[in-house]
Parts: structure tokens; C-alpha cells; sequence
């Protein structure tokens, strides 16, 4: 199992039973897809958030034992209370040896001390924080990394630098084709206002 998330199998449901649930602490799910019907379950709120807050969350498989049988699933989509942030609803998808799944990677970029461009002052402009990709259930990377070694001021990163694992291919090529660019430091409004009164004082000061 990839996650230490606890889930259990939950035999009430309807409007009621997800209520109470929620009061005592606990989120509904349901796995669900494959050849076998939806399956009720029931994950403690606090552990759940937790997970959630994890970038590789969603790229995770999980393995338990459900009904006498080791099922293997994914999360997909975990719904939020719209107020308070709290998962109130979490849905996973099934997945077997032979499936394909679309999961949801995080980049992240390495060696930006070996950038000229980042030493001068540039900063990264993310166009791209995750890719999107199909990949078999055995072959979820848990992050793909970009090497920034010798990237300069103007220089695109391109989807193509990432090395995907045998097994991943992103879902959209053309359309994340640049994943983040490097981009000269901004000059502040703050910054640019003090320039603005020192040469206003110093014309001033000709008078």
C-alpha cells in the first residue's frame, strides 16, 4: 500500500448515514469501475485531509482487502466542505493489472543553483505545476523532475526535457508542450515609485 490512509468497508448509506458519519469524524467514499459493483467505505477526516495535502495524493495506488478480496484502487475526486476546506466526500477509482489510468503528476524542479538565469536574478514562471498522464497502475511516478542545470533568463522548459518512466505518457503533448519558462526579476511598483521621487527631487533641487 502506498498510503497509510486508513479505509473501511461501510454497509449504511443515504443522506443520513453520510451525516452522522461526517459527525463522527469520518468521510463517505465509494470505489467504484471494473468488473465488480461500487463498494461503500468510510476514512477517518483528519487522516484524509492530511493526504490530500500531499502533491503525490492523487498519484497514489492503495491496496486493502475488501469483501475477502485484495482490491487496488486510486483516488479521483475528494469533495470539500465550501466553507471550512474539510473532505465531506471522496471518490476512488478501481483499478486492476491491466488498466490504464489517468493520474495527476507533480513537477518539480531541481538544481536551480546551476541555473545562470536563476543566479542572475530570474524566477521560475510555472505554466505547468502538474501534468496529467495515462500510465499502468505498477508505474505511477510519485514526481517527475526537471533539471534547470544551465538554463538562462528567456529559456522555456519543455515538456520533452522531462524524462517520463517506461509506461507514462502525458495525456495532452501538444498542449503542455512548455512546462515553465525563466523570467527576468520584476521590478515592485514600491521600487518604482522611490526611483520616481528621487529624480523628482532631484530636478527639484536645479531649481
Amino acid at each position: 500500500m502506498a498510503t497509510s490512509l486508513k479505509i473501511a468497508e461501510r454497509s449504511a448509506h443515504g443522506k443520513r448515514a453520510a451525516r452522522k458519519l461526517r459527525h463522527d469524524g469520518f468521510v463517505p467514499g465509494v470505489i467504484y469501475g471494473g468488473d465488480r459493483g461500487p463498494v461503500l467505505v468510510e476514512i477517518a477526516a483528519k487522516e484524509l485531509k492530511i493526504e490530500c495535502e500531499s502533491a503525490a495524493f492523487f498519484g497514489h495506488a492503495i491496496e486493502m482487502k475488501l469483501e475477502s478480496i485484495i482490491e487496488k484502487f486510486i483516488p479521483k475526486q475528494v469533495d470539500l466542505h465550501p466553507v471550512t476546506g474539510i473532505p465531506i466526500h471522496v471518490d476512488f477509482q478501481r483499478i486492476t493489472k491491466d488498466s490504464r489510468v489517468k493520474v495527476s503528476i507533480s513537477i518539480e524542479f531541481t538544481n536551480e543553483d546551476k541555473a545562470p538565469g536563476i543566479k542572475k536574478g530570474g524566477v521560475i514562471n510555472f505554466i505547468v505545476h502538474r501534468l496529467e498522464c495515462y500510465c499502468s497502475p505498477e508505474s505511477i511516478p510519485e514526481r517527475l523532475l526537471v533539471d534547470l542545470t544551465g538554463k538562462e533568463i528567456g529559456d522555456s522548459i519543455l515538456l520533452m526535457e522531462i524524462a517520463l518512466p517506461d509506461g507514462v505518457a502525458p495525456v495532452h503533448q501538444e498542449r503542455d508542450s512548455v512546462i515553465a519558462t525563466i523570467a527576468g526579476a520584476r521590478v515592485s511598483s514600491g521600487d518604482e515609485d522611490d526611483s520616481a521621487t528621487t529624480e523628482d527631487a532631484a530636478e527639484g533641487s536645479t531649481e
